[in-house]
């Protein structure tokens, strides 16, 4: 009886890594048994300049973004023609404060006004850096006075 000689052992060499490629539009794949006792978040979810539970801190939120808007237009660097277009925006946001504080607000015109004051605030983006973060601040409180005041 001969003895057949001793089976190879198959030895993978490991593969590089794939470069990430991000898909057009991702998405996760969960399967199994999976169990969230907290924190689940489900649905579109937008993150809120703050958390605002009544009228009252909605108008003193507004005031604290026109005074940061304000010591926007403060700043040297601003041509003419921006420091208006950032009274524009302190101008719709008055408005929206005046609407906050009517017996019966309307909250489709406070969030036109707000969307319109994000759009002027969007238009200084690409000069005045901190425009952007302003008029995100703006949207959020868009979504904000929707909330809070029904649409």
């Amino acid at each position: 009886m001969t003895k057949k000689p001793a089976a190879r052992k198959k030895t993978t060499k490991a593969k590089p890594a794939a470069q990430y490629r991000p898909a057009a539009k991702t998405s996760i794949s969960v399967g199994g048994n999976i169990v969230a006792k907290r924190d689940v978040i489900m649905g579109d979810q937008y993150n809120y300049p703050q958390q605002v539970a009544s009228p009252a801190e909605f108008v003193a939120g507004l005031q604290k973004l026109q005074a940061q808007i304000a010591a926007l237009k403060q700043q040297p660097a601003l041509t003419p023609a921006q420091a208006q277009t950032i009274e524009v925006v302190e101008g719709q946001i008055k408005d929206v404060v005046e609407e906050a504080q009517k017996p019966q607000p309307l909250a489709a015109r406070m969030t036109a006004t707000l969307v319109r004051a994000k759009a002027v605030m969007d238009s200084l983006a690409g000069s005045v850096t901190s425009a952007v973060g302003l008029g995100t601040a703006l949207a959020g409180f868009g979504q904000i006075a929707l909330k809070l005041f029904g649409g």
